[in-house]
């Protein structure tokens, strides 16, 4: 009996090719075999190995290597790529699917899905690499300690630019002292939900809703000239306080009850920008 030195299976001296891997048996024998340079050993049985040798010639096991991937795991033929059976054998050919290739935070290294804009676990921007720095609160925490001022300077403006805009666009089309009021109710009550906590949105809607009061009467006088202007806060006076009390209230609704689907929405906003 002769030992197939590809895939070690026991072979009749008759046979010059094996019948079980196609190897032929003159060429091996013929071969004068490479003496081992010690720095490999079979995983089976210990014996040393060839570096470039695919089984033990001691007891015929297949040699792992790096190789192996493109190999059958029944004969050791070599599999050529995205091949389903070997052709040697007829094995079904497991084929390795390339790894899922995941979107990750820049910031902390978190899987991302499809469609993400703000990292859940750290909060970071992943179209900006930007990380919003939040201050953790406390449920005890009383007002006073939850407001910070300087986290609620970009918002206060942005809000106020917007309510200004849309105060104009209201008067322009003739809306009246009811332009401040929805550029209250619409500005506010989106960017306060983007706030940390109710503390800041309420600041953020009291400093808003006080200087676009102070700005009413000018705005009209801007539009429609000083006799406008005096026209209008004498038939309908000033909106200082009303527009403070709305700001404030949609502030805390936004901030509390709707925060969740306005981030949703500015998300969407921002990865089509």
């Amino acid at each position: 009996m002769v030992k197939c030195s590809r895939c070690g299976v026991d072979v009749a001296d008759s046979f010059t090719i094996c019948p079980n891997c196609g190897n032929s048996l003159e060429q091996k024998e013929a071969e004068t075999p490479a003496q081992p340079n010690g720095e490999a050993k079979c995983s089976n049985c210990g014996a040393p190995v060839n570096a470039d040798a695919e089984f033990c010639s001691s007891c015929g096991s297949r040699v792992e290597s790096s190789a192996d991937e493109n190999r059958c795991q029944s004969c050791g033929s070599e599999i050529p790529e995205n091949v389903l059976f070997c052709p040697t054998c007829g094995t079904k050919v497991e084929q390795k699917r390339p790894p899922k290739i995941n979107r990750n935070c820049p910031n902390c290294g978190a899987d991302l899905d499809d469609g993400t804009v703000f990292c859940p676990e750290c909060g970071t921007s992943v179209k900006t690499g930007e990380t919003k720095k939040v201050v953790p609160t406390n449920p005890n925490q009383s007002f006073a300690d939850k407001i910070n001022l300087n986290s609620i300077i970009k918002p206060t403006i942005v809000t106020l630019i917007v309510s200004i805009v849309l105060s104009s666009i209201g008067l322009l089309i003739g809306f009246s002292w009811v332009s401040f009021i929805i550029a209250i109710i619409l500005s506010v009550g989106f960017f306060a939900g983007l706030v940390d906590n109710e503390a800041n949105a309420i600041v953020m809607g009291l400093f808003v809703g006080l200087i676009l009061g102070l700005l009413e009467n000018p705005l009209v006088e801007f539009w429609y000239g000083r006799l406008a202007a005096g026209l209008y806060e004498w038939f309908f006076g000033g909106q200082i306080l009303l527009l403070m009390i709305l700001a404030i209230i949609f502030a805390y609704i936004s901030n509390v009850y709707l925060k969740d689907h306005i981030r949703s929405i500015a998300g969407n906003l921002a990865s089509k920008l």
